[in-house]
């Protein structure tokens, strides 16, 4: 899962089209306390229907 995110990074890198203030302004997210920083987004979730 790592490689899958790194990969983009390391040839946006090397074709000079990474946007390096994006890059080094990035923050890590914790999944625990994603949901809560004041964000009130709400996630739908499709219910099967019975053929």
């Amino acid at each position: 899962m790592a490689g899958q995110s790194v990969i983009p990074i390391l040839v946006s890198a090397r074709e000079k089209i990474l946007d390096r203030d994006a890059y080094n302004g990035a923050r890590s997210i914790n999944v625990e306390t994603a949901g809560a920083e004041g964000t009130d987004e709400k996630v739908s979730v499709p219910v099967p229907t019975a053929a």
